[in-house]
């Protein structure tokens, strides 16, 4: 994989540097294809973002062995997160309608679920959470959600380059 592409504009891209610099609370590993963040609205506790490197709109824009590698670090970032959460399911979805850097939004799914056999997006209290910023953990939750999952990924066989949890 050739170094990362940053586009000036990208808010991703952004939150990619922060994330290096030590100042992006979300954070919680950096491999190597690409930052595992928590989604900060917690209304499905171990909502997670995997977000590329490298700034792409699209998936089959990467290279194909950076392609392969990065879908190989998502399913074992998704797989950290039914260990550390326990989902009933989990939902994979790439969209960039509103965000074009590629990231994964992975979705735990739980029987407690309001709308549990609907997609995330015909859930209005998640939406509401989502547009307000409501669902956000206190710091001491955040870290503890962060450790959860970094303590699972470190179990799975990838690379972890840098820490932040």
């Amino acid at each position: 994989m050739t170094g990362p592409r940053v586009e000036v504009d990208c808010h991703i891209c952004a939150d990619n540097a922060r994330a290096d610099a030590g100042a992006e609370p979300w954070s919680v590993a950096r491999l190597e294809t690409g930052y595992v963040r928590l989604n900060p609205n917690q209304y499905f506790t171990g909502s997670t973002f995997f977000l590329t490197k490298v700034c792409v709109h699209e998936l089959h824009l990467l290279d194909r062995s950076t392609r392969l590698k990065h879908l190989d670090e998502m399913a074992e970032v998704a797989a950290a997160i039914f260990t550390a959460f326990s989902p009933r399911k989990l939902n994979y979805e790439a969209l960039g309608n509103s965000a074009p850097h590629l990231h994964w939004w992975l979705t735990p799914r739980y029987a407690s679920d309001p709308r549990g056999f609907a997609p995330i997006w015909e859930d209005l209290e998640f939406l509401r959470a989502q547009w307000t910023g409501g669902c956000r953990p206190d710091d001491s939750s955040r870290v503890q959600l962060g450790r959860q999952l970094l303590t699972a990924l470190a179990a799975r066989d990838v690379v972890i380059e840098r820490a932040f949890a």
